[in-house]
C-alpha cells in the first residue's frame, strides 16, 4: 500500500498523462505533457523511503516512458530526435533493470510495456533516422542493460539488432561489389570477422539460456525466430568474401595474361606463370562457394591452357568443367560472359576433332572407293527401278548386316508398294552411325547405299 503522500503525487501524474493521451491532443503537446509527467515522477522516486513505494513510482515510471516512446514512434522520429530517442530508451532500461532484479513491483504490466516499446523501437525500419548509427547506439544500451540484468528478453533483442547491423552491413558490401567496387566491398567485410564471431558465440548462450522459438512468440517476436541464423549468417560473409577475394585475383591475373599476350618473347613466360598462379589461387578461394565465380574461374585457366600453354585438351576438360558447373544453376543461365565463352570453346574443339576425323576418314575412303566402283556403278545403274524393286535388290546384292528382318517390310495393302514408314527402316539398315564397326570397305558401301536411299526417301517426302 503506497504511502498517502504518494497516492496524492501519483494522482497528480494520473491527471497529467490522461491530459497528453485525451483525444484531440496533438503529438508534440503530448510528448510535453508525457515528459512533465516524467519530471514529477523522477521528484517523488527521489523522495521515496520504502522499497515498496520506489517499486511503485518505478512501475508507473516506467509506463510513462513507453507511452512516451510510443509518440516517438507513432510520430515518426526525425534524426533531431535521435539524441532524445536514445537517451528516453536508456532510461527506460535502468528503470527495468531495477524492477528485473525486484519482481515483486508489478513485474508482470512492466514486463508486457517494456517488451512492446523496445520490439518495435528495435526492429521497426524508421525513414527519417540515421538507421545504422541508431541501431548501433542502441545496441550499447542492451548491452549495458544486459550485463546488468540478465533478462533473456533483452538479450533476444540485442541479438536480433545485432544482425540487423551485420546483415545491413552484407548487404552494402553486396551492393558495392554489384558495382565493381569488390575491394571495398572485402575490406568492409573483412573488418566484421571479430564481430561475427562474437555473434555466434552469442547465439550459442541464447540456446544455453533456454530462449526458443515458443519464447519468442510469447514477446510478440515470432517472426524473427530462426535457429542458427548467426551461423547462417557468418557463412554468407564467408562466401562474399570469397567471392570478392577470387574477383581481386581473377582481375590481377587478366593483366598478367594480357601482358604476356603483348610483352617480349623473354618476358612472357614470367608473365604466364604469374597469371596461372592467380587463377589457381582464386580458384582455391571459390572452390565450393559461389557457381558463377568458379565457372568464371575455370574459364579463365581454360583459356590460359588454350592460348598461353597450348594445351587444348586440358582446356577442353577445363572448359566442360565450368559448363557442368553452370548447369547446376538449371533453368537459370549464368550471367556471365565465361559461360558463353566457354560453350564456344567446347565446340570449336569439338568441331576441330569432327573435321579432323573426316579428313583422316577421306583418306581411307578414297582408295576403298576405286576398290569398290564396280559395285557402286552397280547401285548406280539401278536408280531406275521403283523404291521397292530398289529395295530388294539392295537386300539382296549387299544383305544389311544390323540386325532385322532379312526381307525388305511389304506393305500388306498394297504389296507392290513400300510405305515411307517401311522405306525408313530400310535407310536405318545401311545407317553410317549402325555399321562403323562392321569394317571400312562395308561402311564405305553402307555410305552409298545410304545416299541413295535417302535422296529416294525425299523425294517420297515431296522434298
Amino acid at each position: 500500500m503506497a504511502s498517502n503522500w504518494l497516492q496524492k503525487g501519483l494522482q497528480g501524474v494520473e491527471s497529467i498523462v490522461q491530459s497528453a493521451t485525451q483525444p484531440g491532443v496533438g503529438n508534440t503537446l503530448r510528448k510535453e505533457r508525457l515528459r512533465a509527467a516524467i519530471r514529477s515522477l523522477r521528484m517523488l522516486e527521489r523522495s521515496c523511503e520504502s522499497k515498496g513505494d520506489l517499486g511503485t513510482v518505478l512501475s508507473r515510471l516506467l509506463h510513462v516512458q513507453v507511452q512516451l516512446l510510443e509518440a516517438f514512434r507513432t510520430g515518426g522520429p526525425t534524426k533531431q530526435d535521435m539524441p532524445e530517442l536514445l537517451y528516453q530508451v536508456e532510461e527506460v532500461l535502468t528503470v527495468w533493470t531495477w524492477i528485473y532484479r525486484n519482481p515483486q513491483c508489478s513485474f508482470d504490466s512492466c514486463s508486457f510495456a517494456l517488451r512492446s516499446a523496445l520490439r518495435d523501437f528495435a526492429l521497426e525500419h524508421f525513414t527519417g533516422l540515421d538507421n545504422d548509427r541508431y541501431l548501433h547506439s542502441l545496441r550499447e544500451r542492451l548491452e549495458t542493460a544486459g550485463r546488468k540484468c540478465e533478462d533473456p528478453f533483452i538479450f533476444s533483442v540485442l541479438f536480433e539488432v545485432t544482425y540487423i547491423i551485420l546483415d545491413t552491413h552484407l548487404r552494402q558490401a553486396v551492393g558495392l561489389f554489384g558495382k565493381g567496387k569488390w575491394a571495398m566491398a572485402m575490406s568492409m567485410l573483412k573488418g566484421r570477422e571479430a564481430e561475427l564471431d562474437s555473434f555466434a558465440e552469442t547465439e550459442e548462450k541464447r540456446v544455453t539460456k533456454g530462449v526458443g522459438e515458443a519464447a519468442y512468440a510469447m514477446w510478440g517476436m515470432g517472426d524473427y525466430y530462426i535457429p542458427e541464423k548467426a551461423m547462417m549468417l557468418k557463412r554468407e560473409y564467408e562466401i562474399q568474401s570469397s567471392v570478392c577475394r577470387a574477383t581481386q585475383l581473377l582481375h590481377v591475373g587478366d593483366l598478367n595474361f594480357q601482358q604476356s599476350m603483348t610483352c617480349d618473347p623473354d618476358d612472357m613466360m614470367a608473365y604466364a606463370l604469374l597469371a596461372q598462379d592467380d587463377y589457381r589461387a582464386a580458384l582455391v578461394h571459390i572452390m565450393g562457394q559461389d557457381v558463377e565465380t568458379e565457372g568464371a574461374v575455370l574459364a579463365r585457366l581454360a583459356r590460359f591452357h588454350a592460348k598461353l600453354l597450348k594445351l587444348p585438351v586440358v582446356a577442353h576438360q577445363l572448359y566442360l568443367r565450368a559448363i557442368q558447373l553452370a548447369a547446376t544453376l538449371a533453368p537459370v543461365l549464368p550471367r556471365g560472359q565465361w559461360y558463353n565463352d566457354c560453350v564456344q570453346a567446347v565446340q570449336a574443339y569439338r568441331d576441330a576433332l569432327q573435321a579432323e576425323d573426316l579428313k583422316k576418314w577421306e583418306a581411307i575412303r578414297q582408295p576403298i572407293l576405286e576398290k569398290l566402283s564396280d559395285q557402286i556403278k552397280k547401285l548406280n545403274d539401278a536408280k531406275s527401278k521403283s523404291n521397292l524393286e530398289f529395295s530388294k535388290f539392295i537386300f539382296a546384292e549387299w544383305p544389311p548386316k544390323t540386325e532385322g528382318p532379312t526381307e525388305v517390310p511389304i506393305d500388306p495393302e498394297d504389296p507392290t508398294q513400300i510405305s515411307k514408314k517401311a522405306f525408313l527402316k530400310v535407310i536405318q539398315r545401311y545407317h553410317v552411325d549402325k555399321n562403323q564397326d562392321k569394317g571400312d570397305e562395308w561402311r564405305v558401301m553402307s555410305e552409298e547405299i545410304s545416299k541413295a536411299l535417302t535422296a529416294r526417301y525425299n523425294v517420297m517426302k515431296g522434298m
